[in-house]
């Protein structure tokens, strides 16, 4: 027969005589806490705020930290942005989506503190002149052979303007004035928009690709779009409305794929929301599935409604009270300290688990309920308390450290232990005597369980030895465990924000993974520049100077010669009005005969085409008014923006640092003369290994270096060391806890073997199953490393009251299944779809597993045979 632990009444006839005394006292304890829950209740709902900024979780006062901070005051006082990337099919539609997002955007001061179009009017301007001189010489060569079709454009810039202008070359090339050859470029061009149009297939016409004569490079199809928005840290996604008015705004511009353009959000604020966003989509689903999975540990456990409701309402009440303490503690949560919630729970419910499977153990038929109750406190309430005490040491010891996320969640989790056991040990028993649940007889003893542990005491050298080699080899493999300081890599690589961020990466110049440096003068950034650009771990780097092109004057003059050539007829006294539908049916008539004509006259390899695109003329001719309309939304748009960016190029004006505009000097160089430089890394630099690489090669020439990449590598080393730094100061505050009540060395260390024990075998799986600490699962430890400490020392207890095969006792039921509850119920984390959540579930998973081996296979054969004296 299974029967509970022995009593050692004398150690615990203290919180015997106070568990007694509540039970006494019951309807007063039931409704003082009660009472003091809903203030607590209406506390926690009136004063109830989280920030879900993530830029406090690690202390300001980091070195690393300190020069960001001052960094971001110099060169971006701004704040985080959120980057729009609109991709076109031809660089006029982005460009005209661009524009029109960024008037639409900059009229709701209310969400956006600044509107910003980097490629704004400065680079429509000035952007040739950073290209190759050859490359300057050889687009103005094209844009003047153009001049003949581009001079009626500028004055009819409709379909009429034009057929118009390629009748004009056609009838040159019928009179023998041109060849039909010399027109390859824009028949071709036309003649596949014109067959598309016919063809009622979706149409893209470029034409600045015209008149080049190239395809667009992937960066000339894509626009940005910059924006500070106004935030809200009081809810979760606190950019959510200034993105939700990006994406309303799109759909209202019709900036979709159906119209040639796609726009994408991404950037620090959009990557943060999805991620936030992601978890609280998931987390009803979730919560459903652990709260399911808990109940149905509890009924195993408990077996009693009853003793289900008691223990359920004795943790809902812990939690709100940890929260009006939290609360008052530190005034608001944040997104890592709400994680006490989580922990309350799991280790609340151990709490009653273990005394309610002991209470019900001592239920028996006869016994009584208080006699029972006093029986439970004697045999448990002392493994509670120091369990409690114990746990609240190791998450207290987070306070001091530098990652003050988990410095608040540790504080708020060791306050709640003591609530937790508190209330366990009065609120708990006064409240299963008024439920009183019915007694139960006491269960058969498990043949297994018997065979197991006969097995267990039989065999302890050979238990303890298999033990120690699964620690060296775990202690073996912890080399090659190795914390994944990205946080990127815990994002879902399908999200809108990270597949565009991924995207963005492939341009070094545009990666977020660079590193800035800020220099004590101008000179001095050169100089450094100079230094790093020369480093293989580097693609780029760029100062303020880096914003004066080279060779400026034979690309001015370049400029120059063919805006003197091209001036007045990009810039008509007098535009024609726009055409009637039967003047485009007239243009369109004229220009597929003439296009006939010029085919008959020059049979050569391009009159074929010649003469498709005069019988798409003709037909669009006869077609319905819609067609020519649709014609008209293919050409005329890009015509215009063509038009103006041609205008703009032929206005470039030599660049100095001083003809810069303002924002562009502002953000390189600040008032006091100190300036800022920029490297971008080569490679790829979502790869740890290659970020890491980069990291150090600049440090060797600029130590002081900042930057995204530094603050991604230098956080992750923070969160690592204030891990060690805890686990070493609860690992001495136990240890000295343990020696304080058990006085004896032999005892404290049976208490910390198994919990060493479990911690290298979970970090030995990691390493083989190949995952990674990272920011997401490494906060699962605190809650691991207590229910370990809790597991063990209940064991520790009874074995050292004198109990022996406590395989066959309740409190190994009550470990069983609470160990079960808690794997089951924050193992459900596995099956999220964000990655980061998922490996902290596979963490808890794995870590409960060996948890449980440690305390129920391991622990027993360390023990042996009890002591004669405690």
């Amino acid at each position: 027969m299974t029967s509970p632990i022995a009593r050692d009444s004398g150690r615990n006839s203290t919180v015997e005589r106070w568990v007694l005394g509540c039970c006494d006292r019951a309807w007063w304890v039931l409704v003082a806490t009660i009472i003091v829950a809903l203030a607590a209740a209406v506390f926690v709902f009136t004063h109830f705020s989280m920030t879900s900024s993530i830029d406090n979780l690690l202390s300001s006062s980091l070195p690393y930290r300190v020069r960001g901070a001052a960094f971001d005051r110099l060169f971006q006082p701004q704040g985080d942005q959120i980057v729009v990337v609109i991709d076109g099919r031809t660089p006029e539609l982005a460009d005209a989506a661009a524009g029109a997002l960024a008037a639409k955007l900059a009229g709701r001061p209310d969400l956006y503190r600044l509107v910003q179009r980097p490629d704004g009017d400065f680079f429509a301007r000035e952007g040739l002149l950073y290209e190759s001189t050859a490359k300057v010489q050889e687009q103005m060569k094209q844009l003047v052979a153009a001049q003949p079709f581009l001079g009626p454009l500028a004055q009819d810039p409709s379909v009429r303007g034009v057929m118009t202008s390629l009748s004009t070359l056609a009838k040159g090339v019928t009179a023998g004035q041109a060849k039909l050859e010399d027109l390859r470029l824009p028949i071709t061009r036309l003649a596949r928009a014109f067959d598309d149009i016919r063809a009622g297939r979706p149409t893209y016409f470029s034409w600045g690709a015209m008149i080049s004569g190239e395809t667009p490079r992937p960066e000339a199809l894509r626009r940005m779009v910059l924006l500070t928005p106004v935030l809200d840290f009081r809810h979760l996604e606190a950019g959510s409305k200034p993105s939700d008015f990006v994406r309303e705004s799109t759909k209202q511009l019709g900036l979709d794929p159906a119209h040639g353009v796609s726009v994408r959000l991404t950037g620090p604020i959009p990557l943060q929301d999805e991620q936030f966003g992601s978890l609280r989509r998931h987390a009803g689903w979730i919560a459903v599935m652990a709260l399911s999975a808990i109940l149905f540990m509890l009924w195993m456990a408990v077996k009693s409604p009853r003793l289900i409701a008691a223990i359920l309402v004795t943790m809902l009440i812990g939690l709100t009270l940890a929260m009006a303490c939290g609360l008052l503690i530190f005034g608001r949560f944040n997104v890592i300290s709400v994680a006490f919630i989580p922990l309350f729970v799991g280790l609340g419910i151990d709490f009653g688990i273990q005394f309610s499977v002991r209470f019900r153990a001592e239920n028996q038929p006869g016994v009584g309920i208080r006699p029972a109750l006093g029986a439970a406190a004697a045999g448990m309430g002392q493994s509670l308390i120091l369990a409690a005490i114990a746990i609240a040491s190791g998450f207290l010891a987070f306070a001091p450290t530098a990652y003050v996320g988990v410095s608040q969640l540790g504080v708020i989790a060791g306050v709640g232990m003591v609530l937790a056991v508190a209330l366990n040990l009065t609120f708990l028993p006064a409240l299963i005597l008024v439920l009183r649940p019915p007694a139960v007889d006491t269960i058969a003893t498990d043949l297994k369980l018997d065979r197991l542990d006969h097995f267990i005491l039989s065999r302890r050298r050979q238990v303890l030895g298999a033990a120690l080699v699964a620690a060296a080899a775990s202690l073996m493999l912890l080399p090659f465990l190795h914390f994944d300081f990205n946080p990127f890599h815990l994002e879902n690589t399908k999200s809108e924000a990270v597949s565009t961020t991924l995207d963005l990466m492939r341009d070094p110049a545009l990666s977020p993974n660079q590193i800035s440096f800020i220099a004590p003068s101008l000179g001095a950034a050169n100089a450094l520049a100079s230094r790093v650009r020369d480093r293989p771990e580097v693609s780029q780097v760029r100062t303020l100077s880096s914003f004066v092109p080279d060779d400026q004057a034979p690309k001015l003059a370049a400029i120059a010669d063919a805006n003197d050539l091209l001036g007045i007829s990009l810039d008509p006294l007098m535009a024609d009005p726009p055409p009637s539908d039967a003047d485009v049916i007239a243009s369109l008539k004229q220009t597929a005969s003439d296009l006939s004509m010029a085919a008959a006259n020059d049979p050569g390899p391009t009159a074929a085409v010649a003469g498709r695109l005069a019988r798409d003329l003709a037909w669009l001719a006869a077609a319905a008014p819609e067609a020519r309309a649709r014609a008209t939304q293919v050409l005329t748009p890009g015509l215009t923006t063509t038009l103006d960016e041609t205008r703009r190029v032929l206005q470039a004006q030599p660049v100095s640092i001083a003809s810069l505009p303002s924002d562009i000097r502002n953000s390189w160089l600040a008032p006091d003369g100190r300036a800022r430089v920029s490297i971008s890394p080569k490679g790829d630099s979502n790869d740890n290994a290659v970020l890491e690489r980069f990291i150090k090669s600049v440090r060797t020439i600029a130590p002081f270096a900042t930057g995204a990449a530094v603050g991604i590598y230098e956080g992750g080393r923070t969160i690592v060391f204030a891990f060690i730094e805890a686990g070493v100061l609860s690992f001495v505050a136990i240890t000295l806890l343990l020696f304080a009540i058990f006085r004896r060395p032999r005892y404290v260390a049976i208490t910390m073997a198994p919990i060493i024990l479990t911690g290298l075998l979970t970090l030995g799986s990691c390493v083989i199953i190949g995952q990674p600490l990272n920011y997401a699962n490494i906060i699962a430890l605190p809650l691991l490393f207590g229910i370990g400490v809790a597991f063990h020392i209940y064991f520790v207890m009874a074995w050292r009251s004198g109990n022996a095969h406590l395989l066959q006792s309740s409190l190994t039921r009550a470990i069983f299944f609470s160990a079960l509850a808690t794997a089951t119920g924050f193992g459900s984390l596995w099956a999220s779809q964000h990655p980061g959540t998922a490996s902290m579930g596979e963490l808890l998973m794995i870590s409960l597993v060996w948890t449980l081996v440690s305390a129920l296979l391991f622990q027993p054969a360390l023990m042996g045979p009890p002591p004669t004296s405690g």
